[in-house]
């Protein structure tokens, strides 16, 4: 199996300054190099504000917004140190995000998965959920559109179904999962005790059965990836998930959770779920990390060394296998997710008025995504070459030039991303963001030099 050096980061809190000098520290500190290290995992709030009026399409109450330092590394003048895959959370510049709805580089070197989405290092089969779950809004379409109201600046960063079921379609291994809020019930797999007395108010979301992501829950369950990382608790905690193919119906029976705690936890968790699992997903264990954010004493960032379900000699895995000037495997996308993309996007019903990005018919979610659609993509995507992600970044809204007012109250317009235009034309598919009644900045994708 292939070896990887990775780094997981919890919640970014916009502070990437601080990230990459940590991971130089951490590095020297065990005998690596930033060289050495494959991947860097964000695990949400990279905040990834480009300027003064993105602030305004974040989450966040007005004294506690920060301009950060997203910009530098969105302007050119620093260049991440290592490639970094980012996925979104509950603290965003939602509005830059939404422009990269199906994943692209926010910066240099700094990927974005996309509201849900899978990638390709080499062997190594990555997906991600981004945002949080949030009941009230999961079954409602991804409606949000510039300007955003209050509400909706807090709404655009909820998990939809009708995103989380694209990763049920799948039906092959996957090595690591993404989310940021941790997937729900996980913490009856670690030391459940000790992180309730530490975290009482934990407890109390427990005791309701609604600490963690219902949907990451459900997507652990069916992929069953070796490693699953996130953010959103800011604290650390790990847990290993074994999962039981046997016909015991008591959750807790394998579960090293204390009757005091079983107790007082609602009777429905106790009944243990049978999900149908793929025949070619065999993975028994997954290994969880969640982390918290930076500052000091903070538990925030970890070097792994992970190994790959997927051997780099077997046929599937041939195409994506490319690697960059540095000798490190570039980035692709993957073929079964490309399809599922294809094939439920067919579904999208956006218009003039109403745009739904991700308005879908679930009815027969977990069926098998046609071999047609899979067909297309290797003969359309895969023959073309067009596997590898391009090296695409464009700078279409203008950076912080240090002289713009932070206090102000203005949203900025639209910038549909060229990279969206692109990836969508590559599939075949509608982009949801070329028709909108908001204010759009549209002059041939306008890019500041």
């Amino acid at each position: 199996m292939s070896s990887f050096k990775i780094a997981v980061e919890g919640c970014c809190h916009g502070a990437l300054n601080s990230i990459y000098n940590s991971l130089e520290e951490k590095c020297e500190a065990r005998g690596w190099t930033l060289a050495d290290i494959d991947l860097l995992f964000l695990c949400g709030g990279s905040q990834a504000v480009r300027n003064e009026l993105d602030l305004n399409c974040m989450s966040v109450p007005r004294n506690f917004r920060q301009l950060g330092d997203f910009h530098l590394y969105y302007s050119g003048k620093k260049r991440a140190p290592v490639l970094t895959i980012v996925i979104g959370g509950n603290h965003e510049a939602s509005n830059y995000l939404s422009e990269l709805y199906h994943g692209g580089w926010l910066a240099p070197n700094i990927f974005y998965l996309g509201a849900v989405g899978m990638l390709r290092y080499g062997p190594l089969r990555i997906c991600g959920l981004s945002g949080i779950f949030d009941r009230s809004d999961y079954r409602k379409p991804r409606s949000e559109r510039l300007p955003y109201s209050r509400d909706e600046v807090r709404t655009v960063c909820h998990v939809r179904e009708s995103d989380a079921v694209r990763l049920l379609q799948v039906r092959s291994p996957v090595d690591i999962g993404l989310s940021h809020d941790w997937p729900r019930r996980i913490d009856y797999y670690g030391d459940s005790e000790r992180l309730f007395a530490a975290r009482p108010s934990f407890f109390e979301s427990a005791k309701r059965d609604r600490l963690g992501s219902e949907p990451a829950e459900d997507v652990l369950n069916h992929l069953r990836p070796r490693y699953w990382f996130s953010g959103h608790m800011h604290t650390e905690y790990e847990a290993t998930i074994h999962h039981e193919d046997d016909n015991s119906n008591n959750f807790f029976e394998y579960l090293s959770v204390p009757p005091k705690i079983q107790k007082q936890l609602p009777k429905s968790i106790r009944i243990r779920a049978f999900p149908q699992i793929p025949t070619a997903i065999t993975n028994t264990t997954t290994h969880f990390l969640g982390l918290d954010k930076p500052g000091p004493a903070r538990k925030f960032l970890d070097l792994l060394e992970v190994e790959s379900l997927w051997e780099v000699d077997d046929p599937s895995v041939v195409p994506y296998l490319q690697k960059t000037s540095e000798n490190k495997y570039a980035l692709h996308y993957d073929e079964e997710w490309l399809s599922i993309v294809r094939s439920i996007s067919h579904d999208l019903d956006v218009d003039d008025t109403i745009p739904e990005l991700a308005s879908l018919s679930i009815a027969d979610e977990h069926e098998d995504v046609t071999s047609s659609s899979l067909d297309w993509i290797r003969e359309n995507v895969t023959a073309k070459g067009l596997l590898r992600v391009p090296d695409n970044f464009e700078v279409h809204a203008p950076p912080y030039d240090g002289e713009g007012n932070i206090e102000t109250d203005e949203q900025p317009p639209e910038y549909p991303n060229s990279q969206t235009e692109i990836f969508c034309k590559m599939l075949g598919i509608s982009n949801g963001f070329m028709s909108s009644d908001s204010e759009v900045i549209d002059d041939d994708y306008v890019v500041f030099e």
